[in-house]
């Protein structure tokens, strides 16, 4: 009877414990997957910082995920060519930053990304009477044949490395 009585004391602490212990973490989500078919382009995930605006027909746009930061990083997909031109892709943007009222050319710089060669482009100017920059990644389509341009325009600020971290994150979410 004592043994009996000792095993059930030993069963019923052993279950308090178990009740008592600290639950299991829930699994971390799963990325969120962003495809558009007609623009060809698949994300495998985004910044936290990012959030997609719109996702329909040849429109893929994100905007910052904190609704009192402005922004829009738009994905642009070139027509089929042969020898697709990313230096005159940076030229060309150059030129229209030039072309802007009170438009400063920032410079460009060649990056190395999954896809092969890349390129970011970076200027400011006013639109609508307030300062504006503007930062492009060009890259060949994932599909080769046509040029990839990622453009993020945000109001001109303090936050202009952070703005392009994040554009080169999205870089890296490219499948």
């Amino acid at each position: 009877m004592t043994r009996t009585t000792s095993t059930l004391a030993l069963l019923v602490m052993t279950t308090i414990a178990l009740s008592c212990a600290a639950p299991e973490p829930p699994p971390p989500p799963e990325p969120t997957r962003i495809e558009n078919a007609e623009l060809g382009v698949i994300l495998g995930g985004l910044p936290d910082s990012l959030a997609v605006a719109v996702n329909e027909g040849a429109t893929l746009e994100l905007a910052p995920a904190d609704e009192l930061t402005e922004g829009s990083l738009t994905f642009e997909v070139g027509p089929q060519q042969i020898g697709v031109n990313l230096v005159a892709a940076v030229q060309e943007h150059q030129a229209g930053i030039e072309a802007m009222p009170e438009g400063q050319y920032q410079g460009a710089q060649e990056l190395s990304a999954d896809f092969g060669v890349a390129f970011y482009s970076r200027g400011r100017f006013v639109a609508d009477g307030a300062a504006t920059e503007e930062t492009i990644v060009v890259l060949i389509h994932p599909t080769g044949d046509r040029m990839l341009t990622l453009r993020y325009r945000y109001p001109a600020a303090n936050d202009s490395a952070a703005r392009v971290e994040e554009l080169i994150e999205v870089l890296s979410y490219l499948e």
